[in-house]
């Protein structure tokens, strides 16, 4: 039997229960006007953008899928307790949320960001419902548009983190998530409770969703850095479309970008000094962000405490301690900040990218240097999100990669360059075909969005690509110090993450009771136990 109930709280699939909104919020029971509408949208519908988010690694989009490609490494010798690091999800294990390498008790946690995901995209289907008693209102475009991108956006994480990539040759009957549009609690119970969608129609929903989005809100100014816009909307469709490899669908979309005047590139060539940031919300090429700069909860501070603004002065001098583990840049991305072999003019002292987005840091402890990324320096400078930013430079990426791939090359060469003039000193020009165009235009993405939540969902696309395949292995070191008083020595261990489509830990484990409550769920191939290689 199917129930149907109104909602004064929110039940997320409708087993399980959270507070829909705090005591003093607008609540969905007492919303009388659109504006009240708006700030129920604001409170629920968004993630918060502030300072205080930083410590949320775990919620909505998940800060921790920095900790799984390539662009990073442990750096902080082990010296607070294992958990402290989320070294299992940075291992790759078995069971990302059980606690560290070493010891399995500690610091166990839950698997947050599928019941974050899902209650934002619940309390977006009941804005959506309610907003049809505004319908004459001015804003109610507006809102309706918002809503749309919102859910578009989060069923998007949901799908490439719990589902596997889309490749167009399986899309169609590989297992996605759940899709729940409706604003009531829907009880499949006497079913065997919900299923997944398949991979393709999780994409068509999204695609569904952002086209609705980019018609609503024509029209309307973006209210801020912070709410969504058309041309949020359309450069998230411009993504979404490569992905699924519609390259035609993405040169419209960009192009549609690239001609509008109300973005800019930022020219970094022009900053001072390696202490100013690169990203922030005051940018001409920052469409939209949303969320806290989580990052920095995974790097070591002089205060002491996870999170903490870090003194970059001091950092980058001979005298930072910090006493907390921290994750840094990789040696790869060093090297390939570094990789002339393509590009002549890539190098680390031409490409302000590296010269301002990475800073190194000296470790007094153990007398080491380590380069820690640093694209926002302080949440003063204009607070922006590390994994749900989105800016222009993406458009002409996004452009070049669809240009190279449906074999229109001098276009793709022109444009991945013009994104070049503004972050490389003293460029030079480059003519490149084939193969090596979309290997310098992916390693170029690399380049520009380190640690902004893109590296680890390309890693997966670029491997089922049909063009232009590429797959890699990923190796991760775990560091430990070793402690004269307990008697135990230092070391490191490496673990080793074979290509995508060889180890299922590519795909995150669903929350073990959504399988319970729900016996239709299909389950993700187990991933194994991982140990240590040497």
């Amino acid at each position: 039997m199917k129930k149907i109930l109104y909602l004064v709280v929110f039940l997320v699939f409708g087993w399980s229960c959270s507070d829909f909104l705090e005591e003093d919020a607008q609540n969905l029971t007492y919303v009388n006007s659109i504006d009240d509408l708006d700030q129920v949208l604001i409170g629920e519908g968004y993630v918060v953008a502030s300072y205080q988010e930083r410590d949320k690694w775990n919620s909505s989009v998940p800060a921790w899928i920095h900790l799984l490609d390539d662009d990073v490494r442990f750096a902080g010798m082990g010296m607070a307790p294992d958990y402290s690091s989320c070294s299992a999800i940075y291992a790759w294990q078995r069971d990302p949320w059980k606690g560290g390498l070493t010891d399995d008790d500690l610091g166990a946690r839950d698997n947050q960001a599928w019941s974050e995901l899902y209650k934002h995209i619940n309390a977006l289907n009941i804005i959506l419902y309610e907003a049809e008693e505004f319908k004459n209102e001015p804003d109610y475009n507006r809102i309706k548009g918002e809503a749309y991108f919102l859910r578009a956006t989060y069923y998007w994480w949901l799908v490439n983190i719990y589902s596997k990539a889309y490749d167009v040759k399986t899309a169609e009957e590989e297992p996605g998530v759940p899709l729940k549009l409706s604003p009531f609690v829907e009880d499949y119970e006497e079913e065997g409770g919900f299923s997944r969608a398949k991979v393709a129609e999780v994409y068509e929903q999204i695609v569904a969703d952002l086209k609705e989005a980019v018609r609503l809100l024509s029209g309307y100014e973006r209210k801020s850095v912070y709410r969504a816009s058309k041309e949020a909307a359309r450069l998230f469709l411009s993504r979404v479309y490569l992905h699924m490899e519609n390259y035609e669908g993405v040169i419209n979309e960009c192009d549609s970008l690239l001609q509008n005047n109300s973005y800019r590139l930022d020219d970094y060539t022009l900053l001072e000094d390696n202490l100013q940031s690169l990203i922030t919300s005051y940018s001409p090429e920052v469409i939209f962000s949303q969320g806290g700069y989580r990052l920095r909860y995974f790097f070591g501070s002089d205060g002491y405490v996870r999170g903490d603004e870090i003194d970059w002065e001091t950092a980058t001098g001979m005298f930072y301690i910090p006493f907390v583990p921290y994750y840094g840049v990789s040696d790869d991305l060093i090297d390939a900040f570094n990789d002339d072999q393509l590009v002549p003019d890539q190098s680390k002292e031409r490409d302000i990218r590296y010269k301002v987005g990475c800073c190194e840091v000296t470790d007094m402890t153990i007398f080491s240097v380590s380069v820690l990324p640093a694209k926002l320096k302080k949440w003063s400078d204009g607070g922006v999100s590390d994994c749900f930013t989105l800016r222009l430079a993406e458009a002409y990426l996004n452009k070049a990669e669809a240009l190279a791939a449906v074999g229109r090359e001098e276009e793709a060469n022109q444009l991945w360059q013009e994104l070049r003039r503004y972050r490389i000193l003293e460029q030079e020009p480059v003519v490149l075909r084939g193969e090596n165009l979309m290997a310098a235009i992916r390693t170029e993405r690399r380049l520009e969005f380190n640690f902004e939540g893109f590296r680890w969902l390309d890693l997966r696309r670029y491997a089922v690509n049909s063009k232009y395949p590429q797959k890699k292995e990923i190796t991760h070191i775990w560091l430990w110090q070793g402690n004269e008083e307990l008697g135990t020595t230092g070391g490191q261990e490496t673990y080793e993450l074979a290509p995508y489509g060889e180890d299922p830990a590519w795909v995150f484990p669903i929350p073990a009771d959504e399988h319970r409550l729900n016996t239709r769920f299909e389950f993700n191939e187990e991933r194994n136990e991982r140990e240590a290689v040497k």
